[in-house]
């Protein structure tokens, strides 16, 4: 187990940033999962606790702001997130977690299994990442494939799309459990439809409907059952929208 050896409450982006140049610096918000990579330096933990990132607001009609320490039981309790992200987030982590868990942090540890982050990418998410001298806006999609972000870095918010109507579709051993693949579908308000699975790839995708998968298999199914459970879900969660 690692060695806590300082911890900072920062009460700026600028100011924790600059911890993160500390080495062996970690990031938590929520403090259900530490921001960091294998390591055996002693960890300084940097808590985003007093930096007001937990806001959901509405920018206009169709784009809302959700910041990264906002948990994912806001998420579930706000009426301005679209359906399939309450659902999903419900979905993400028993009830006792999600009153901790952050919706940054459910991005940067980009679980494979996410039913949360595949809704989000189906709503076009844009994240926010502050570092000391820009902000970058970087598609989720794009941010999933770089991670983890070489530091100093913050997660600080994400905007999503919100119009349109969505649809989830998931198998699990048990309704409480994490499907071992999920499938989201959005139809937004330009026509387009847009599909992402988790559970068939290192982290959720984007996918089209003709795309080839070639997911790993696990202890609960096999690589041509996570393949089979995708089609069908895709096809469940289509009609969903139609």
């Amino acid at each position: 187990m690692k060695r806590i050896s300082a911890y900072f409450r920062p009460g700026s982006i600028g100011e924790a940033l600059a911890l993160l140049e500390r080495p062996g610096a970690v990031l938590i918000g929520g403090g259900t999962k530490l921001n960091t990579v294998r390591s055996s330096m002693p960890m300084e933990v940097v808590d985003l606790q007093l930096i007001d990132l937990d806001r959901i607001e509405r920018l206009d009609p169709d784009t809302l702001r959700i910041g990264a320490t906002a948990t994912l039981q806001q998420l579930v309790d706000s009426e301005d997130v679209p359906p399939i992200v309450r659902e999903a987030a419900r979905r993400e982590l028993p009830s006792t977690l999600r009153a901790q868990s952050t919706v940054g942090g459910t991005i940067v540890s980009a679980d494979s299994e996410s039913e949360l982050l595949a809704a989000l990418l189906v709503h076009d998410a844009v994240v926010l990442v502050e570092r000391p001298q820009r902000t970058e806006q970087l598609g989720l999609e794009i941010l999933l494939s770089r991670l983890p972000l070489a530091p100093p870095a913050i997660v600080t918010a994400l905007t999503i799309d919100t119009s349109g109507v969505g649809s989830l579709a998931r198998t699990a051993r048990t309704p409480a459990d994490k499907a071992i693949v999920a499938a989201a579908v959005r139809m937004g308000a330009d026509g387009r439809r847009r599909l992402a699975l988790s559970g068939v790839a290192s982290t959720p995708i984007l996918v089209g409907e003709a795309d080839e998968l070639d997911p790993q298999g696990d202890f609960r199914g096999s690589g041509e059952y996570r393949r089979a459970l995708a089609g069908v879900l895709v096809s469940r969660a289509i009609e969903g929208v139609s």
